[in-house]
């Protein structure tokens, strides 16, 4: 198979997964999804693959098919959450980034970046990431290199990574203290409210702003 007809099957998995999602996998609903017909043709050139099959209007993903599927919707949408809670872009802009991305990510390396990322839910446009077994093991798979400043040791020096937050009003609050990705700061305290140390400056905050503040780990 050459990377543009592979290509071609996984745009077609992935907008199968999406209308399985809401529970209508049907030939009607795709055509609702695809004025252009451009996955009804990847359907009938794909539908011997051993990943798809039709019965009627009915549209099935075989156990390879939805495998394959959910692989490449869960790169697709930590992507997503790795171009928009680290990298600062917003949620409008990052599909053709995404599509790009997903690509390249090996298994490991998914699962790496989901640990990073806490193990998020939902991507930037609140739908569910499909969960790897990094998130239903009861340890992480990999070593988390971020976490939540409310699980930093008082006393540690760290510096920010990110902020893990959609909510505005929050982001401006916490980016008008200085308390932005770079920055150095010290946990200085964790009760009754957060403090930490900003260059020269104490910064107290609630606890549910450190869940949004996400630093890199200073011990294993």
């Amino acid at each position: 198979m050459t990377l543009e007809t592979e290509h071609r099957r996984d745009e077609l998995l992935e907008m199968l997964w999406r209308l399985n999602e809401f529970h209508t996998l049907d030939l009607p609903a795709l055509r609702e999804h695809d004025s252009q017909g451009l996955y009804e043709g990847y359907l009938r050139e794909f539908s011997s693959d051993g990943i798809i099959r039709l019965e009627g209007e009915q549209i099935h993903l075989t156990t390879e098919g939805l495998t394959r599927a959910e692989e490449l919707v869960r790169r697709h949408r930590l992507a997503e959450r790795l171009l928009v809670d680290v990298l600062g872009k917003s949620p409008a802009e990052i599909e053709q980034d995404a599509c790009e991305f997903e690509h390249v990510l090996a298994p490991g390396l998914v699962d790496a970046i989901c640990t990073l990322l806490g193990h998020p839910q939902s991507c930037p446009h609140g739908m569910p990431i499909p969960p790897g077994r990094c998130c239903v093991e009861s340890r992480a798979a990999v070593p988390s290199a971020v976490i939540p400043l409310t699980q930093l040791k008082k006393g540690s020096e760290t510096t920010i990574a990110f902020l893990n937050t959609q909510d505005g009003g929050r982001l401006n609050k916490l980016m008008a203290m200085g308390l932005v990705p770079g920055a150095r700061i010290r946990l200085t305290q964790r009760y009754p409210a957060l403090v930490v140390q900003l260059n020269n400056n104490q910064i107290a905050f609630e606890e549910s702003f450190g869940d949004i503040i996400r630093v890199w780990r200073t011990e294993g």
